[in-house]
Order: C-alpha cells, then sequence, then structure tokens
C-alpha cells in the first residue's frame, strides 16, 4: 500500500510543471488585478461598454495592426507590469479564453515584441478596435458572423 501512495504522489508532483505552471499562476494573479475589474472574472466584458475577451480576443491576431492594437489598448499599455509580465498576461488570455479563435499559425508575445509595442498608446482605441476587426472580418468568416450577430463587439 505504502509503495502504491508513494507511487501516486511522485506521479502527481511529476504532472504539476505541466499541468499548471508558475507563470499561469502569476498570469492569472495579474488578470485578477489588472484586467478582471473591467472584463468581469470570466473575460465577458460588459455589452456596449467593455469589450469581451472570452472566446474573441483570439481574433485580432489574425492581423498585424491588431496583433499590436491589443498591447496597446490603454489598459494593457498602462499595466504597473513589466514587459516580460504583460507578454505572460497576453498569452495566458489568448490561450485560457479564446484559443480557438487563434490563428493556426499564432506565435506568443515576447517580452521585447511588448516592449517595443506598449510605448504607442492608441488615443482611439474605439475607432481602432472597430476599424481592425471590420478588416479582419474580411478574411475570417466566423468573426464576420459573430459581429453581425451581435453589433456589440
Amino acid at each position: 500500500m505504502a509503495a502504491v501512495i508513494r507511487s501516486l504522489v511522485i506521479s502527481i508532483f511529476a504532472c504539476l510543471p505541466v499541468c499548471v505552471s508558475a507563470d499561469d499562476v502569476q498570469a492569472k494573479v495579474d488578470y485578477l488585478i489588472h484586467c478582471q475589474g473591467c472584463h468581469l472574472p470570466e473575460a465577458v466584458g460588459v455589452a456596449g461598454k467593455v469589450p469581451r475577451m472570452k472566446n474573441f480576443l483570439g481574433y485580432y491576431l489574425h492581423s498585424e495592426d491588431g496583433r499590436r492594437f491589443i498591447v496597446q489598448v490603454p489598459g494593457a499599455a498602462t499595466a504597473n507590469l513589466d514587459d516580460a509580465r504583460l507578454a505572460d498576461l497576453m498569452n495566458w488570455l489568448l490561450l485560457r479564453y479564446s484559443k480557438a479563435e487563434l490563428p493556426y499559425d499564432f506565435e506568443p508575445y515576447t517580452a521585447a515584441e511588448v516592449g517595443k509595442l506598449r510605448p504607442k498608446l492608441d488615443p482611439n482605441p474605439d475607432e481602432t478596435r472597430t476599424r481592425i476587426l471590420l478588416d479582419i472580418a474580411k478574411d475570417v468568416p466566423a468573426l464576420a458572423a459573430e459581429m453581425e450577430s451581435e453589433k456589440g463587439y
């Protein structure tokens, strides 16, 4: 019996780094502190006021403009996080809440990329968001259908 328990404990600890990394835990904490207040616990946003990220954020990465945009929105760009933690947070958000919407060739954000993008705050995020999404929707039918059905992207 002791051997079975020991084997089980070893298996559980062997799985921990694969199942939940320290970066995932930190990204979740960073979401709770820096994003959840507006985007809500499950990243659903508030219709007409705060954009949802769940089942949607990944669409932005179908264009370079969209990829830049989600780092340059004021809430992300000005978050009190270093570039590496913001990159981890963005990657966690995309994979946790919008993996199905990502392009097949998704490349995770790096700290260096975030460091180059975030100083360029978007002064008109609502207008930019609409322009980018309409452009992406031309090539991504699923996004076009969502935008048509919601009218509140």
